[in-house]
């Protein structure tokens, strides 16, 4: 019996910053993906436009939903602010919330502070009960203090990255191996 080909990987930056920390973490799950020879693909939001769902002028929505879609795992990269996701990633949701559906998800957040540490939960929440997602129960928290000089983070943190990079990556492989019709 053949296995199905390798779930490939989606991570998604969703702060418009050019080279903030939520960047730098995506950045180094990518390049750790990479790697381990797992096919993944690193969406910058800051090169579209993804306003709210119903306003006029979004552009790119179709290309990241191609790239979502074909991805066995996505891994969400977002700046907190004010104790939640920002609004880029909210109007991704309300974009390309379907595509998210029956996927393994990981979530990667960077703050100033180290207090908001529970606001990821909201965004796990929304995606398990919206969208049916598999969200992986560990997840990366960065507080300001967590990165150094020219926002590289800590080796905790890029520690705690590469493991929910293996641990999406793993989870989607058993999830595709137990689909009906694999």
């Amino acid at each position: 019996m053949a296995h199905p080909p390798a779930p490939g990987l989606a991570i998604v930056n969703a702060a418009l910053a050019f080279d903030g920390n939520t960047r730098q973490l995506c950045l180094h799950a990518h390049a750790h993906a990479q790697n381990l020879g797992i096919s993944a693909t690193l969406i910058e939001l800051k090169d579209h436009r993804v306003l709210p769902y119903g306003e006029e002028g979004s552009h790119g929505i179709e290309e990241i939903e191609a790239q979502l879609e074909k991805a066995g795992a996505i891994i969400l990269g977002f700046p907190v602010y004010n104790y939640g996701l920002n609004a880029t990633l909210k109007a991704l949701i309300e974009h390309c919330g379907y595509c998210f559906e029956e996927k393994v998800v990981g979530v990667m957040a960077a703050a100033g502070g180290g207090l908001s540490y529970m606001s990821v939960m909201a965004v796990g929440q929304s995606l398990m009960l919206d969208f049916r997602s598999w969200v992986v129960p560990r997840y990366v928290y960065a507080a300001k203090e967590d990165f150094g000089p020219e926002s590289n983070s800590s080796e905790e943190v890029r520690r705690r990255v590469e493991q929910l990079v293996e641990t999406a990556h793993r989870a989607a492989w058993q999830f595709r191996l137990k689909l009906p019709g694999s």
